[in-house]
């Protein structure tokens, strides 16, 4: 059987997306997504002006990141994403800090490299 790292290298690199707020009424934020998965597993990157940084896996189809994005003040927020998609994009749903509002939002992600 296929390691986990043999699983996730065909999705190892650097990925771009968005955050967009869904049901928004009179405000529709959206928040950029910058990742790079490296082949071990691991992840950095940035959510809006937070530097983030984590573990990415496959589930199923699925792929799971979670980590810590942490803001220039300090303050750290959970990241936990479950995409799904292929080699070349992901996307799914989660919650999403905009401003000082934590809404529902739809991700997107494709691979840049």
């Amino acid at each position: 059987s296929a390691s986990i790292g043999d699983r996730l290298e065909p999705l190892a690199g650097h990925w771009q997306g968005m955050f967009s707020e869904t049901g928004g009424w009179y405000h529709q934020g959206t928040v950029p997504l910058d990742v790079t998965i490296n082949p071990d597993g691991t992840w950095i990157g940035a959510i809006g002006g937070a530097k983030a940084s984590g573990t990415a896996k496959l589930k199923g189809r699925n792929l799971v990141i979670e980590g810590t994005a942490r803001s220039a003040t300090g303050h750290e927020e959970p990241v936990y994403l479950s995409l799904t998609g292929d080699d070349a994009r992901r996307w799914g749903a989660a919650l999403a800090r905009f401003g000082e509002r934590e809404e529902h939002a739809s991700v997107s992600l494709r691979k840049v490299s």
